[in-house]
Formats: C-alpha cells, structure tokens, sequence
C-alpha cells in the first residue's frame, strides 16, 4: 500500500511555467559557474601555497589542468542539474492535501546528495591540500593524474546516477530519456566551461621558476649510491652552475642561498666576488649560528670541471670550513621527481687531519682516498672502481670493531 501511494504519481514530468523555467535553469547555470570558478581558484591557490623556500611550484602539464578543469565543470553542473531537479519537483501544497510522497523523497534526495558529497569531497580536498603543498611538498611523489584519474570518472558517474535513481524509481523508462537527454546537455556544457582559464598559470609558474635556480640554469645534479640525507646544522646552499649562452664569461657562476634572508637571493658572483661574499656573511652571522663546524651543502652541475670545484673548495676551507655537502641524486630510487632528493648529499673533509684533530677529532683512525693516474688507492693499496664501496665498507669495518 506504501509503495503503491509512492509511486501513484502523475507520471510526466511536473508542469513548471515558462517563467520559473527559464529563471531556475538561468540561477542554475550561474551557481555552476560559479561553484567552477572557487574550485578552479581553490586548487590555484594550494599551487600558490606548495611554493617552497627554493622556488618550486606544483607544476601542472596542460594535460593535467584540461582533465581537472573538466572535472570541475562537470561536478558543478551536476550539482546544478541537482538544484533545478529540486526546484522542479517542488509544488506547494494546497490546504488538505495529501503529501506526496515520490517528489518529497526525490527533493529530499537531491538536498541530501549536495550536502554529503560538498562535505566528504572537502574534507578529502582539504587532506590532498595538506599533503600535496601546505605541510610537505607530496607533488614530488604522488599525482592522481594519470594513474589514479578513473577515481575522479567514477566519482562523476556515481554522483550523476544517484541523481536519478528515485526519479527512475517512480517514472520508468521516461526518466531514463531524460537522464540521457541530461548527460548530454551537461557533456557539452562542462567541455565548454573546461575551456574558461580563469589565471595564466603558465605565467604563474614562470613567475615562480624564474627565481629557482636549479630551473634556471638547468642543474643537473651528479648521481651517486653513496649519500646521507639531511643534515640539520649548516649554513646555506651554495650553486656552482654554467653561465648562459650569451654570457661573455664562461667561466662557472656561483650562487649562494643562506637560510636566514633572502635579500641576495639568485645574485650571480664571480669567485673572488664570492670569497668576499661569504666573509661578510660569516662575520654576520658569526654569534648566532657559524662555528667550525658548520658546513655547507654545493649543488655542483655534473657538467662543471673538477678545477672549479677544486677553486671552490679552497675558497671554503679558507674562510673556516672543515666539512661540505655534495648534493647529488641517488642511483637507485623511486620513479619520483628529481627535485624531491635535493637534501641527498655526500659529505667530506676539507681540512687536513692535524688541523681536524685541533677542532674535535682527535684520537681518530685516518683513512686516506687517493686517486691519482686514473687508479684510486685506499691507504696507499690500488682498488678497481667496481671494488671501491667493498673496500671502503671493509676498511670502515675493521676501524668499528677496534
């Protein structure tokens, strides 16, 4: 008797003046567009936020922007089909009138799909926000797209059909001609509204990586599978890079990141430009962070000749290193970005060892690594380069257990 009274419904579609008709669907394509507009700005100001204090950016191909922008468009005009739907079947009741009970529960149906969904989908939202830019840079690991983007058709499809499945429930086979009626019309719709870019982010993330100067100056960084992963005191990162194509020099530039300001950021120095540099910085910043034992991290270019390298390592045990960091790039790693591994690096004396026993090392075994006439020598003991790591872990070994 229930479902009989449910469903004993006049069985077209609900008679709606012109008027209303045409104002509802107006109102409803304004919310889409709207709703599309604050997801669109929404995931351009997370990008915003991702920016490290290196000038990265989570950085989109047009691929990844014209899928999530249809997404979008998509989701906003299936939330306004939901909006017209429910004003539709809307009618006030005459004095004495019998509830009917189908366009209640198809009006209680799309109020209940547009608040659940805008709560867990924000929610979810909020924890890939979180992840991807605002706590740790995860867009050097992890992308939905394309791997994972059958997740958001899914959630597209579902969302859609719940929409009708009461309206399918009472009106039978009408409904489903105009449920495909309705995915047609919101098909052509969201491809139309995935074309609006509301910002240039090409010029956003041209913006950025211009200040980025591993992007810049194209740093490609040695790979090795000896490494440490960060080390919590030292003093900046130091780039050695070649110089663009139209520099009249090309002799290696030198760019110096200290972690306390940013006011010399990405100035270009020459090497006695350099020394002079990091003096004063030094004296600067003596009484709060530098000692003997501060180091800094070198994020050489693999293409740069060792007697650079050799020049700015002079210049740096000159001013009172003892202790670098060579960034590098592990061999033998996940298939993530590149840019995620930019706290890797090789650690090594600068010093001799009288002057490290001075500092803090005395008492220490000294293990001397040679190499000279394209040989290398452990101790004064030749070693091929393919029995270099055996060596050095069997050497170290013997020290352990002394």
């Amino acid at each position: 008797m229930t479902y009989r009274r449910f469903s004993s419904t006049d069985r077209n579609f609900p008679i709606i003046k012109r008027g209303n008709r045409i104002l509802t669907i107006a109102l409803s394509l304004i919310f889409a567009f709207v709703f599309y507009s604050f997801s669109y700005l929404l995931r351009e100001i997370v990008r915003l936020y991702s920016i490290t204090e290196k000038y990265d950016i989570w950085v989109l191909s047009d691929q990844e922007m014209n899928f999530y922008n249809l997404f979008f468009a998509y989701l906003s005009l299936i939330f306004a089909q939901s909006f017209c739907l429910s004003q539709w079947f809307n009618r006030t009741r005459k004095p004495f009138e019998k509830v009917n009970l189908s366009r209640k529960a198809i009006q209680n149906e799309q109020r209940f799909l547009n608040f659940v969904f805008v709560y867990w989908f924000s929610q979810l939202a909020l924890l890939y926000a979180l992840f991807i830019g605002i706590i740790s840079p995860g867009f050097y690991v992890f992308s939905f797209y394309p791997e994972y983007n059958f997740l958001f058709i899914l959630m597209l499809i579902v969302l859609f059909s719940y929409t009708w499945i009461t309206i399918i429930r009472v009106y039978k086979r009408k409904a489903f001609k105009w449920m495909l009626f309705s995915a047609i019309l919101i098909s052509v719709l969201a491809f139309a509204f995935s074309r609006i870019n509301l910002v240039n982010y090409h010029k956003i993330n041209e913006m950025v990586l211009e200040k980025n100067i591993a992007h810049k100056y194209k740093l490609e960084l040695a790979e090795t599978n000896t490494f440490d992963w960060y080390f919590y005191r030292y003093l900046g990162d130091i780039y050695l890079v070649n110089p663009s194509d139209t520099a009249e020099s090309k002799e290696p530039l030198i760019l110096f990141h200290n972690h306390y300001s940013l006011d010399d950021y990405g100035k270009e120095l020459a090497f006695d430009e350099f020394e002079q540099n990091l003096l004063n910085y030094i004296k600067s910043r003596e009484k709060y962070s530098f000692s003997p034992n501060s180091f800094a991290i070198l994020y050489i270019d693999k293409s740069i000749k060792m007697l650079y390298v050799k020049r700015l390592q002079k210049i740096l045990a000159d001013v009172g290193f003892y202790r670098i960091g060579y960034a590098v790039i592990p061999k033998d790693r996940e298939e993530y970005d590149k840019r995620f591994y930019t706290d890797y690096f090789s650690a090594w004396h600068l010093m001799d060892s009288k002057t490290q026993e001075n500092m803090c090392f005395i008492g220490g075994e000294r293990l001397s690594v040679r190499y000279v006439n394209d040989s290398i020598e452990i101790n004064s003991v030749a070693c091929s380069p393919k029995d270099f790591y055996s060596k050095i872990r069997h050497e170290i070994g013997i020290r352990d257990e002394r």
